[in-house]
C-alpha cells in the first residue's frame, strides 16, 4: 500500500501576488481586476491570468 502525502499550496493575499516576482509578467491593472478573491496560490493566481491574458482575449 502506498502512502500518499496531501500537500497544500500557501496561498497569499491578492496584493501580496500582485507585487510579487512571480505575477510580474502580468499587467497590474487587469491582473487586479480579474483576481477577486482576498488569497490565492501563485498557481491559481497564474492559472487565472494566463486564461485571459495569455489567449487575446484581453
Amino acid at each position: 500500500m502506498r502512502k500518499t502525502e496531501t500537500t497544500t499550496e500557501k496561498t497569499y493575499p491578492t496584493e501580496a501576488l500582485l507585487k510579487s516576482k512571480a505575477l510580474a509578467d502580468y499587467q497590474q491593472d487587469f491582473a487586479r481586476v480579474l483576481l477577486t478573491k482576498p488569497a490565492y496560490t501563485v498557481r491559481e493566481a497564474a492559472a487565472t491570468l494566463d486564461r485571459f491574458c495569455r489567449k487575446g482575449v484581453i
